[in-house]
């Protein structure tokens, strides 16, 4: 806004200034002789190009599943609303965009320097050194967040001498944001299976008052064929319920229930419902639960299966204890002290000071919070001793720094620099980086916290947990 000389406040129309010489004849009226009004903003694209640093891999694809709220008619208004309820699933899948580097003008038209400060005083105090901008608010658009850079200001369009022409002043602004130019994103709508029942049998020849020999001969008389049931597979979709798996415990969910992210990536959602019963899911099939036989089944993104067999927790039933069969597990990544994988050329465990498990890690940990000498930190995960591993989920240290922090340091004083999901060892003198997170962008690597017993999974581009998580109805099943 500009005051006028009366006091007055008066708004400034912004415009989009790249118009094509008939809409611009339109404006001045057909006429020469049109005078152009100020003041006024006219912002047009000045250059665009390919931002070379932040390109990625362009096969890597982003799923996201969402859930939409169900529809009901308000029956007062007769109009749609949303309710608590589950509504229609879909997962998105979103493919890497493009990165490029948007150039803008901004023209600043004031009829007097007065005019021009009072507008430029408002405008550049925003720019410290840049300005975050949000494009939508959707929340699966992953580039909806930027930045708006001030590059270069021109101050006046006028020059001197000005002669007997007096042009409007014009004053104008540079600015700079990087942006993304996306693919179309997949949509998939998924439908639920209710359930499926499949029975197995066999024919077995027995006798009730038969008796074996020593070579399982039976000497009775002549025996009577029968089928009997091998095994029965249930979908456990029966309800639509999911699960929640985590620790080697397993807990049911409702089919419109939702589970709240905890402030770590890497924590488990916190189940919101109330508990469910194993015992009552159990009882609506024929066959009988058998503890320590029936068998969990979890569908792996490659079709895969995580198979464990489970046993009710005798002191909470709405519990269920798996022991995890590790021939289905996917085994860990071994890593050893100079940074190699074990499908690496030069990968060693000669001189690594972890052979025995290249493939964990002690603990997972905030550097800018706590450090390996911390009282606290030693109480719970043990001093520090050489082929000490810790994932980190913060950046620390820099090449620029002078000092870093002492908590860091190598034993001849040198600063630890390392980034956020990267892997570091404590050789007995100073830190190494065994697992480089920004380098390892096209590798998939499991390893395992030996603090929580978890296994992790570096997908290229965040920690997630292997198999541990929520499993929709459909991507789970129990043998009974």
């Amino acid at each position: 806004m500009v005051k006028y000389g009366d006091g007055t406040l008066v708004r400034i129309p912004v415009m989009y200034g790249d118009a094509d010489r008939q809409v611009a004849s339109i404006i001045r009226q057909n006429s020469e002789n049109k005078v152009s009004s100020v003041p006024r903003i006219s912002v047009y694209v000045g250059d665009l190009s390919l931002d070379r640093t932040r390109l990625s891999d362009s096969s890597f694809v982003g799923k996201v599943n969402f859930r939409e709220r169900d529809i009901q008619v308000d029956p007062d208004t007769g109009r749609d609303t949303y309710n608590q309820s589950q509504g229609r699933n879909y997962t998105v899948e979103r493919v890497m965009p493009t990165p490029f580097l948007l150039k803008m003008k901004v023209d600043i038209w004031a009829a007097n320097t007065d005019q021009k400060l009072q507008i430029l005083e408002q405008i550049l105090v925003l720019f410290n050194p840049s300005l975050e901008l949000q494009t939508t608010d959707n929340y699966i658009d992953w580039t909806s967040l930027t930045t708006l850079e001030l590059f270069d200001v021109h101050w006046s369009s006028r020059t001197v001498p000005v002669g007997n022409d007096s042009p409007i002043e014009v004053a104008t602004l540079t600015v700079t944001t990087p942006i993304w130019i996306s693919p179309p994103a997949k949509v998939k709508h998924l439908g639920v299976i209710t359930k499926i029942i499949t029975s197995f049998y066999q024919d077995s020849n027995t006798s009730p008052s038969g008796y074996a020999d020593g070579l399982g001969q039976d000497l009775a008389a002549p025996t009577t064929t029968f089928s009997t049931p091998l095994t029965r597979i249930t979908a456990t979709t029966s309800g639509n319920f999911g699960i929640q798996v985590y620790a080697g415990e397993v807990r049911l969910m409702a089919e419109k229930e939702n589970a709240i992210p905890r402030s770590s990536l890497l924590d488990l959602p916190i189940k919101q419902g109330p508990a469910i019963n194993w015992q009552e899911l159990f009882d609506q099939f024929p066959q009988q639960y058998v503890a320590g036989s029936s068998r969990l089944y979890l569908t792996q993104a490659n079709g895969s299966n995580v198979i464990g067999t489970i046993l009710i927790n005798p002191l909470d039933n709405t519990l269920l204890n798996v022991a995890w069969d590790p021939d289905t597990l996917t085994t860990n990544t071994g890593i050893d002290s100079n940074g190699y994988l074990d499908t690496d050329v030069g990968y060693s465990l000669s001189g690594c000071h972890r052979a025995s498990s290249p493939g964990t890690f002690d603990a997972i940990m905030d550097p800018l919070m706590t450090g390996p000498n911390d009282a606290k930190f030693v109480a719970r995960y043990g001093a520090l001793t050489a082929g000490r591993r810790y994932l980190i989920i913060e950046d620390i240290g820099s090449t620029i720094n002078i000092d870093g922090a002492d908590a860091w340091k190598s034993t001849t004083n040198v600063d630890l620099v390392a980034h956020a999901n990267d892997i570091i060892e404590w050789s007995g003198t100073q830190w190494n980086v065994i697992f480089d997170s920004v380098q390892e962008t096209d590798t998939m690597v499991w390893q395992t916290n030996i603090y929580t017993g978890v296994q992790y999974l570096w997908n290229g581009v965040s920690w997630v947990k292997s198999f541990e998580g929520e499993y929709k109805a459909g991507e789970w099943k129990i043998e009974l």
